[in-house]
């Protein structure tokens, strides 16, 4: 479904560029503007990426940096919602960024990342009753 993303400062700024970069391109190549319609990653035609191009570069990305090659995009969607809980970020605001309609959908898939939560719980009650 449709949602709101948000983006830090330094996203919108590399976007940004991303975009220059993008309209210099196509100046050059076809001398055509990129308008607010325009794919974010596209074919030098300016239709749309083929799926399989960005999994292809993705892969491209973790062998250069002696990534894990079992890992895809969407393990990116995976570490994103784990790192949001371990920072304490509340469930429902995962879920709400995940696109999950129920906060249950979240802690289903995620539990396994609330145990850092859980002993921090476990610490701070154990220092209000004095152990």
């Amino acid at each position: 479904g449709d949602r709101m993303v948000y983006l830090s400062k330094e996203m919108c700024q590399l976007l940004k560029a991303w975009r220059k970069e993008c309209e210099w391109d196509r100046q050059q190549t076809a001398n055509e503007t990129v308008d607010e319609d325009d794919y974010l990653f596209r074919q030098p035609n300016g239709k749309p990426m083929c799926p399989s191009t960005f999994t292809y570069r993705f892969k491209l990305i973790l062998k250069a940096n002696n990534l894990p090659l079992d890992l895809n995009v969407h393990s990116l969607r995976h570490t994103n919602a784990s790192l949001l809980i371990a920072q304490g970020v509340d469930v429902r605001t995962v879920a709400s960024l995940l696109g999950h309609a129920q906060a249950s959908t979240t802690l289903d898939i995620y539990a396994h990342a609330f145990d850092k939560n859980k002993r921090k719980a476990q610490e701070k009650l154990g220092k209000a009753i004095g152990l």
